[in-house]
């Protein structure tokens, strides 16, 4: 037995005017499909479940955004200045 080794399709197209590929679609790397056109395959499944908005994956590293005021039942130091 082979070993099945997943690649994902990286956009929905059709490859050779023939077939139908839609973006997440899963295939072997030995499918004719995905040698007929390698480019719009990866073998990495974060690929496609990341989003299209452009800059999202740099918000991913952004720190988290501080709490403008106290939760419920919190107490936070004064600062007086001045």
């Amino acid at each position: 037995m082979s070993d099945v080794r997943p690649v994902y399709a990286i956009q929905t197209t059709m490859v050779n005017g023939m077939y139908k590929v839609a973006r997440g679609e899963v295939r072997d790397e030995t499918d004719p499909v995905v040698r007929a056109a390698p480019h719009l395959f990866s073998a990495d499944p974060l690929s496609v479940m990341v989003s299209n908005i452009p800059g999202f994956l740099d918000s991913l590293n952004d720190p988290p955004v501080e709490q403008a005021t106290a939760a419920p039942g919190e107490r936070r130091s004064r600062v007086h200045r001045g």
